[in-house]
Order: structure tokens, then sequence, then C-alpha cells
């Protein structure tokens, strides 16, 4: 008995991750999408204005300037109301509903209100958002992390972010300026060096604010071959 039920249980989980590996794939035809599976049959009728790709069993489609998202099964998941949306990260996306952004969880219940004039995703637990041109952070249960100080702000990367007032420079996810707003651009870290703008100069810094390299231009990059 067992046995069976084991037998029975491995075949179920099989199943399921077998319906999950697959995808839709978009098409257009006369000037509408629609998605095929991957043998090319048509699950969904070629009947909306434009769609994404698949990302996470959800796809983002459009229909007279409203936004919702498909599930693999061809069904509307999430009905399509909003003004503008994004794909799923971490688990939430930002939408657009009566000009003010907000996030959704994968059932379309709203998980942080429509009250923010510009949203980003979700990058390392924290959202950019803001209010009056003023930005800050977000955490996943809507809780403002850090205050909407900053006239811009990109989102986080290895830990810190860009922030601009006067000048740029980067904080960590609790606020702490760890990078004083000294120059006139920074970008993203990766790999432990961040992008930076000063007296007209690009090159890289690393975390302790100190110069690593200058920034190579493709043309510069050619001449050194």
């Amino acid at each position: 008995m067992m046995k069976k039920y084991l037998l029975i249980l491995f075949i179920s989980c099989l199943s399921t991750t077998f319906i999950y590996s697959q995808t839709l794939i978009r098409f257009y035809e006369k000037s509408k999408c629609g998605y095929k599976n991957e043998t090319g049959v048509i699950v969904v009728n070629p009947i909306y204005d434009s769609g994404s790709d698949f990302k996470d069993g959800l796809a983002i489609v459009v229909q007279n300037n409203k936004r919702g998202y498909l599930n693999l099964n061809g069904e509307i998941q999430i009905e399509i109301i909003y003004d503008d949306a994004s794909t799923f990260y971490e688990g939430l996306a930002k939408v657009m509903l009566n000009g003010k952004y907000g996030f959704i969880n994968k059932a379309g219940k709203t998980i942080i209100p429509f009250e923010y004039d510009f949203a980003s995703d979700f990058i390392e637990d924290l959202a950019c958002i803001a209010q009056k041109a003023k930005y800050g952070f977000i955490d996943k249960n809507g809780i403002i992390i850090i205050p909407l100080i900053y006239k811009t702000a990109r989102s986080f990367s290895e830990g810190l972010c860009a922030v601009k007032n006067s000048e740029w420079g980067f904080i960590n996810n609790r606020g702490e300026i760890i990078i004083p707003l000294e120059y006139e651009n920074a970008y993203f870290f990766k790999n432990g060096l961040g992008k930076v703008v000063k007296n007209g100069k690009a090159f890289f810094i690393n975390k302790n604010n100190y110069w690593v390299k200058d920034e190579i231009k493709r043309k510069e990059y050619e001449n050194e071959k």
C-alpha cells in the first residue's frame, strides 16, 4: 500500500513539474497578440493589443490601453484594469491605477496601496518610490524604510544605492550614507565596483570610495588591443 502511495505521489509531482516547465510563446496576427504552446497549438487567440513573454508563469497583456496578466492556461489571472504594469520581482509587481503606483501579488491582491507618483521594482527587498518629487524606499509591507528626502534615486545593487540631492552618492539599505554625495553622477555597483562621474570624468570606485580604475570607452579599448 505504501509503495502504491509513493508511486502516485511521485507521478503527481512529476506531472506538476512538467506543467510548470512548459511555457507559451507569443505571436502576432493582424497586429494582435496571442500565445501558442511549444508544439504550435494556439492556446490564446490573438485578441490583445500587445503582450509580454511569460515570466514566473505570468505574462502581461494589453487591451484597450489597460494591462493585466495571463497564466499558462491562457486564462486571465489578474484583471485587465491597470494603466501600467511590470513583471513580478521578488513576488510583487508594480502597477498603476488612476495615475498612482502600488504593488500587487500574483493573486491580484493589492499589497501596497496606490499612492505613489513613481515606483520601481523590488530589488534586494526594497522598492524606490516617490511622492511630490521626493524619493525614498519601502519594504514589501509598504513600510517606509528610507525617508522620501532625495531628488532622485536608483535601485539597490550589492547592498548600495545611488541617490541624489545636489550631487550623487550611495546609501545602504538602512538609509545610512556610505559614500558622500559628491559626484556629478553615480550608477550601480557590480562585482564590488561602482561607476561614478566627477569633473566630467567617469571612473570606478570601491565601496570605501577609493578610486580603482578609469572607465575605458569603446574607442580607447579598441586602440589598446
